[in-house]
Order: C-alpha cells, then sequence, then structure tokens
C-alpha cells in the first residue's frame, strides 16, 4: 500500500505534543510526496543522507537540526553558510536528490514514556530496573559496582571507552539515567540528596557543575558517582527504537535505521 510522507508523521509518538518554539517539522521537501523508503537517524550527515539515496529512502527523520545548530533549521537564514562549502555542498546534495528531511526532536521527548530514555535503557537492558520515570530522567536500581556497570555499558553499547568518575570498587544501588543534554545541575542536583542515587549517567552537560559536585562528594567521602555517555551515544537508541516501532506498523515500506558513529578520537 503507497502511503505519503505525511501520513507516517503523523504517526510520530508524541506529534500532538509539540509546544509553540518547536524545532520540529519539515527542512526540506514537500509532506505530499509518496513514501519509497525512510531512514531514521539520530543526526542527518551527509553521509547517512548518501546512505539513504543508497537505499532508496527519500524521507530521512532525524532527531538533532542538520546545520550545526539546535534553532536553525533553514540554511538560507545561516549568514556564514553563503561562504562555507561544507553547508553549500550539503544543502546542494539533499535538493539536487530530492531528499525530504524531518526534525524531530521535541514531539520524541514529550511521547510518555520518552522514547529516547526508553531505547538507551532497553538497550542496557535494564527496563526491570527502572523504578521511576520522570518527563526528563528515569531512576533505576541495581545491584553492582561501578566497575562492572562500566563494563556493562561499554558491552552493551560497544564503546570503547568512557569518560567517568568514582571508584570502580564502590558500590551501586540507586542510579539517574539523563539523556542527551540534562547533565545540568538545576535539573539533576536537586534529585541526587533527595533520592539517595549512588551514579548520574547522562549524556552531556556542563563540566563545572555536576562533574565538580562529584569531585567534592569524594573528597567528604560521599561518593557520588558519574558516567558521560555523549550527546549522540545516550539518544540514538531511542532513535534506533523508534525505527523498529515504524518498521512494525508500516511493514509494506522499507525502514532503516542508521547508527550514531561518535566523530571523536582518543589521543
Amino acid at each position: 500500500m503507497s502511503i505519503i510522507v505525511k501520513e507516517l508523521i503523523s504517526t510520530l509518538p508524541g506529534i500532538e505534543l509539540l509546544p509553540d518554539d518547536t524545532v520540529d517539522g519539515y527542512i526540506y521537501g514537500s509532506p505530499e510526496t509518496l513514501l519509497t523508503g525512510v531512514a531514521v537517524t539520530f543526526l542527518a550527515t551527509l553521509e547517512h543522507c548518501y546512505q539513504a539515496r543508497q537505499y532508496n529512502c527519500n524521507l530521512i527523520i532525524s532527531h538533532e537540526g542538520i546545520w550545526y545548530n539546535h534553532r536553525e533549521q533553514d540554511v538560507s537564514s545561516i549568514h556564514h553558510a553563503s561562504y562555507d562549502s561544507v553547508y553549500s555542498k550539503k544543502n546542494r546534495f539533499i535538493k539536487d536528490h530530492n531528499l525530504i528531511i524531518y526534525r524531530y526532536h521535541d514531539s520524541i521527548h514529550r511521547a510518555l514514556p520518552d522514547r529516547i530514555t526508553t531505547g538507551l535503557i532497553k538497550a542496557l537492558d535494564w527496563e526491570l530496573r527502572e523504578i521511576v520515570q520522570f518527563p526528563a530522567y528515569s531512576i533505576l536500581e541495581l545491584d553492582a559496582t561501578l566497575g562492572s556497570v562500566l563494563e556493562h555499558i561499554k558491552r552493551a553499547l560497544g564503546l570503547p571507552w568512557i569518560r567517568y568518575i568514582g571508584m570502580k570498587e564502590q558500590s551501586i544501588h540507586r542510579v539517574i539515567v539523563a539523556v542527551g543534554y540534562r547533565g545540568s545541575g538545576s535539573l539533576l542536583l536537586p534529585t541526587i540528596a533527595k533520592e539517595n542515587i549512588d551514579l548520574v549517567i547522562f549524556g552531556e552537560g556542563p563540566e563545572w557543575e555536576i562533574p565538580e559536585y562529584c569531585r567534592d562528594s569524594y573528597f567528604l567521602d560521599q561518593n557520588k558517582a558519574l558516567i558521560i555517555l555523549g550527546h549522540g551515544v545516550s539518544e540514538s537508541h531511542g532513535m534506533q527504537l523508534l525505527a523498529d516501532e515504524l518498521g512494525s506498523r508500516f511493514q509494506n515500506i522499507p525502514i532503516h535505521y542508521f547508527p550514531f558513529q561518535n566523530p571523536f578520537n582518543i589521543g
């Protein structure tokens, strides 16, 4: 059965919960276009745009913005893009190949449960460990050491290394998991003492806030551990979960998930 782009987009979780200042929406293309295939990704890099063409996908659902900025969606409104060939060549490729790109950020975070957090917890096989779901984070109960948690995360997510604060031999029981850019002190610090948290796991956040709080906790022998996954690592599994859900719902449409590739090297 043939469907057009907007028919699939209308089924995305949380689509009815968009705020007035949302970043979600069509960056390129017409919602009236007949679908040939869907590519789901954390961020539509130029490499992923190439892959979409190879797989005959004319719709890319991208969680993050494609122009290296959270708010700026229209390349024509970015002044420096007019003389930067990275912007112009990516823009030209997307237009030349008639790709439709839909930014899907706010909706998926507002869906209940937040599919991005759920995707990470599922990838870690911790669904049965989750005891409380809040809009911006979840609380889990584990019975492990920090060292064993680090090894489990590296194995489950395929990571060669992880940034962390703490002693590997310390016991871990209560854990906060917050994806993406939710590692701010204003969001998480009020909960750490209240919920007797041993370990905070987040995507990214200001390094002078929770990391320095954890440093001082060790100086006081209160031992609050921290694991920083990185933004893409923490959120990409939620987009994989979305691709799986769409694949089950639209079985006649080819739907592909393009995994996040960490851009950093370790020197």
